[in-house]
């Protein structure tokens, strides 16, 4: 039905309930469909910082390396989870982009040919001073009036 998906996900329980559902529903179909799976970086994270005027330019772009650096061994960590889950995944493309999420999602699915993007649902995250418990993945969220005029292809939001 579909010859190439693009999963994204960023580590949260929705977007494991949308790979699970991806290696388990329509990896597992006769015909399996190529599948490229996408973790977008937030243009903004680069720009964040506390007291700016506290720090000199040097400890900004050392915070902003060792960030970058974080960043990308927790969503290589990802990817491995998801290789070690479903054995299917070592024949997938990832691949981490910095950009916008709306633009990058619609750009990329485009780029690489996809015919369907997949996501996991809207999370409801805890309010910061009331919760213990931080949930994983990237913090960033998609805003639907962006999203739905960029899409390329059809969105399957996995509940």
């Amino acid at each position: 039905m579909f010859t190439h998906l693009l999963l994204c996900t960023h580590g949260s329980d929705g977007a494991r309930r949308a790979e699970k559902f991806v290696f388990e529903q329509l990896m597992a179909a006769d015909k399996a469909p190529n599948l490229t799976v996408l973790t977008i970086i937030d243009k903004d994270w680069a720009i964040m910082s506390s007291d700016d005027w506290l720090n000199t330019s040097k400890t900004r772009n050392t915070f902003r390396d060792y960030a970058q650096e974080q960043m990308g061994r927790e969503i290589d960590e990802d990817w491995q989870r998801i290789q070690a889950t479903y054995p299917d995944a070592t024949s997938v493309r990832f691949m981490k982009v910095v950009g916008g999420i709306e633009e990058t999602m619609a750009e990329v699915a485009e780029n690489v040919g996809s015919d369907l993007i997949v996501i996991g649902p809207c999370r409801i995250k805890p309010r910061r001073l009331l919760s213990l418990k931080m949930e994983p993945g990237l913090a960033a969220t998609l805003s639907n009036k962006k999203l739905h005029p960029l899409l390329p292809v059809p969105l399957l939001v996995v509940p």
